[in-house]
């Protein structure tokens, strides 16, 4: 598979099952971090109102909290509720989970999505911000891309992060989509699978959970990693390291690219990234909760976290 997605291609990798998309491919931004969203409302709300600068709110069409098992149509309400709850004077909420989503139906995948998931009485948790973008956005302006999520990193804390294509799945069918995207995944090995709140276990406050076209690194896991400078030493000039306020946002290549094992195309540049993450890789491998799958779930989710490492 070529780096540009054809849209045929991409309705190969997606799924639907009886008229609903339980899997889309999108450019997705995940970014993680072991502040309190309290802590740090106004970065918070910014990464909310940097993603409104580059969508028009009204094409978010369904939202849901941690306590809907349903998702509703958008209200003007909902589209200030994140701002509500992280307002100074407002009552500190257990969790801050809010997804705000563009699809055709309310069991479909989103096509355009942004997420907040934090568990603020858990701190042994990541507490996570998920953009999701059409994936032809990185492809077509990748140079713009990669400015606008070394934006969010100069603005948010995070401690890691993800940007790239990645897999979105739908909740209403967990063992369906996950399986497909799974089994996408591990032929297509520059897609990355989002499963939000069981990545807030996986990352918690030591992990990393994969490497992506663009892997944000904080300071203190450069400095880890010992400094830039032996970072730098240890990736070809192919990869190009990029500061940002919060530590380093490591790119891979050019643009985004899915690769197909099936091809030959096995991602040298990610795989080069992934040898370097792979002890904080494995962290969160071991400890991330299983996907939904037919069978041998724990072992084809560690296989799943060390893809890019066989």
């Amino acid at each position: 598979m070529s780096p540009q997605l054809s849209e045929d291609a991409q309705k190969e990798l997606e799924l639907t099952k009886d008229g609903v998309k339980l899997v889309s491919v999108t450019f997705g931004i995940n970014l993680y971090t072991n502040c309190s969203f309290y802590d740090s409302r106004r970065e918070v709300l910014t990464t909310f109102d940097l993603f409104r600068e580059r969508i028009v709110p009204a094409t978010f069409n369904y939202y849901a909290t941690e306590t809907m098992k349903v998702h509703k149509p958008v209200t003007k309400r909902a589209l200030a509720m994140l701002a509500t709850w992280l307002a100074p004077d407002a009552p500190r909420k257990n969790y801050v989970a809010l997804e705000l989503k563009s699809s055709r139906t309310p069991q479909d995948a989103p096509e355009l999505k942004y997420e907040t998931w934090a568990d603020e009485g858990d701190p042994s948790r990541a507490n996570i911000v998920s953009l999701a973008l059409p994936a032809s956005v990185a492809e077509e302006r990748p140079k713009e891309i990669v400015a606008f999520v070394r934006r969010l990193a100069d603005v948010f804390p995070f401690r890691c992060g993800l940007a790239g294509l990645t897999f979105e799945c739908s909740r209403y069918n967990k063992k369906a989509s996950e399986t497909h995207a799974w089994r996408m995944s591990m032929r297509h090995r520059g897609i990355d699978i989002v499963r939000i709140p069981y990545d807030a276990k996986a990352v918690g406050t030591d992990g990393i959970r994969g490497v992506n076209w663009l892997t944000l690194l904080d300071s203190n896991l450069v400095k880890e990693l010992g400094g830039t400078k032996a970072l730098r030493g240890k990736l070809s000039a192919d990869i190009d390291l990029i500061a940002c306020e919060h530590g380093i946002i490591v790119q891979a290549g050019a643009a985004p690219t899915a690769g197909d094992v099936n091809r030959g195309e096995t991602l040298p540049l990610y795989r080069e990234v992934y040898a370097v993450l792979a002890p904080w890789i494995e962290i969160a491998a071991k400890r991330s909760m299983a996907f939904q799958l037919v069978d041998e779930f724990v072992e084809r989710t560690e296989a799943w976290y060390r893809r890019l490492g066989t």
